[in-house]
């Protein structure tokens, strides 16, 4: 045999040994892809807890890990920061990161496809010469500025024949001390979301009016960052999904799950046992004409500028097929 053909025969076995190699690297199968989500305890993000305790995450590649923030701005901060890659939260804090410069992308409702998917209310002490909306005229309503609150208190005031100069607000920051102030007299009437209007109720405060009929004016929503949706679309597809599992799982045993709500949202216990798991919609994206009424009011308040608009915030290329 010749050195020419050894030396031949040398190289072939080289690519071979090299090709099995690269073959066999092709094969390793890949690690599940990491998703960070960031929640504040709310019942809005039960189904991606459901997904998480079901499996439903891990099928399809993903290992998926939810934090609860004690805030929302702690729960901003970690997206601005990268320390996660997404969060359930509402329309305005979406715009108002977007207005910020962080790109993000609103990519499902959480709650609120309906008006009957979670609840704000206005409620006043249960010793209240207050019966109607229409003694709301000029009666200030405690809130907490440039939030979701105070945008729901001016639309459902206004659906209900209230003028703007009619609409007085105080600022209680904290729900939890808006609450306590609203039981104890010390409020002549507050914005509550649930499950702390539940619990007002309990404690004898009464419902002058909530969102559950007429406009949708509240939604909660599943956004990323864009870069993120830009990068591994085919993961936030796979992730809503997922999401779509949990729902369906609630759906068909609600009752199943109040144990996960009362531990995730942090139920309190004087209303944990009557407490019922709501009704969750299947992924969707918000719809435009709702969007704008946020971006609408936000404007007029200074809150944004007009370049944020339902096309920059809203994604509707990753939704499940």
């Amino acid at each position: 045999m010749s050195r020419r053909t050894v030396a031949v025969l040398i190289v072939l076995a080289m690519v071979g040994t090299v090709a099995f190699a690269l073959a066999g690297c092709a094969r390793k199968p890949a690690g599940p892809t990491k998703v960070r989500i960031g929640t504040v305890p709310t019942e809005d993000a039960l189904p991606l807890f459901v997904a998480v305790e079901k499996g439903y995450f891990k099928k399809k590649g993903l290992d998926v890990t939810i934090e609860t923030f004690p805030s929302a701005q702690e729960r901003d901060a970690a997206l601005q920061a990268g320390k996660i890659d997404g969060f359930m939260g509402d329309l305005l804090a979406a715009a108002m990161l977007e207005n910020g410069g962080v790109d993000v992308s609103v990519v499902s409702i959480m709650m609120g496809a309906t008006p009957q998917e979670g609840r704000f209310a206005i409620l006043v002490p249960g010793n209240s010469p207050i019966k109607g909306i229409a003694q709301l005229r000029n009666v200030p309503v405690a809130i907490s500025k440039d939030t979701v609150i105070e945008y729901v208190t001016d639309e459902l005031l206004k659906e209900y024949g209230l003028k703007g100069s009619e609409i007085k607000k105080v600022e209680v920051k904290k729900i939890p001390i808006r609450q306590e102030m609203l039981v104890a007299g010390q409020l002549q009437a507050a914005t509550l979301p649930d499950p702390f209007a539940a619990v007002a109720e309990k404690r004898g405060a009464r419902v002058i009016v909530d969102d559950t009929r007429g406009a949708n004016l509240s939604q909660t929503v599943l956004l990323f960052r864009k870069d993120f949706v830009d990068k591994d679309g085919e993961v936030v597809t796979a992730f809503l999904e997922a999401q779509n599992e949990g729902v369906k799982a609630i759906k068909d045993n609600p009752a199943a799950f109040q144990p996960l709500l009362i531990q995730k949202a942090r139920i309190p216990t004087i209303i944990a046992r009557t407490y019922l798991v709501g009704k969750y919609p299947a992924v969707q994206v918000p719809k435009k004409a709702d969007v704008d009424r946020v971006l609408k009011w936000m404007s007029a308040k200074k809150l944004i500028k007009g370049d944020v608009t339902y096309e920059r915030v809203v994604d509707q290329e990753v939704q499940p097929k």
